[in-house]
């Protein structure tokens, strides 16, 4: 619950965005909960997808190796790139 307050939260944030859209007064609200809901709903599917496999090979070899240190490590290069591309104004891998 605390992890799911913190998303929305950040969401927010995020979806403020959408006021670049010029959207009417009137659908701004709603068009900000559709898009945090959104993403809370995509998140929760990926979650459900990956965790009955997780569930299953947790107790194998490779799950503290692969997934855990993995999965971490992945998550901090992630990071690490967009850190460096807003907080230098730099863009490291053009689309």
């Amino acid at each position: 619950m605390i992890a799911f307050g913190f998303g929305l939260i950040h969401g927010f944030g995020f979806a403020a965005v959408l006021t670049d859209l010029v959207l009417p007064q009137d659908s701004l609200l709603l068009s900000l909960v559709s898009f945090n809901v959104g993403v809370e709903l995509g998140q929760l599917a990926i979650v459900s997808a990956f965790l009955p496999l997780a569930y299953l090979i947790r107790h194998s070899w490779s799950y503290p190796r692969l997934v855990l240190t993995g999965g971490s490590l992945a998550v901090i290069a992630i990071a690490l790139v967009w850190f460096s591309e807003r907080a230098f104004d730099i863009q490291l891998f053009p689309l």
